[in-house]
């Protein structure tokens, strides 16, 4: 005998947040406008980077005081607070 199952509803796509946040330069979350099912894991990586691209550039003596990358869909966009920064997330529009 046959068994038939009734088909799971179709998942939509994940879309990206937009809002922003702010991290200290220790790495730690200070304040976020992004809403709450965004992982902080994820927040946490992304200021990692951050951190790291603004002060390395300070260490060369170029400091910048904006960071722009644009990566699967996801606008990064980064300014410097000191050796924090904060950062706003805007998703693409294709």
């Amino acid at each position: 005998m046959i068994q038939f199952r009734k088909a799971s509803p179709a998942l939509a796509p994940a879309r990206f947040p937009r809002g922003s946040f702010t991290i200290s330069a220790a790495g730690s979350i200070v304040v976020s406008t992004l809403p709450g099912s965004f992982p902080r894991a994820s927040m946490e990586a992304i200021g990692s980077v951050v951190i790291s691209a603004l002060a390395g550039a300070r260490d060369l003596g170029t400091p910048f005081t904006e960071f722009a990358a644009e990566y699967a869909g996801l606008e990064i966009r980064a300014r410097d607070l000191a050796g924090g920064a904060i950062i706003f997330l805007t998703p693409q529009e294709y």
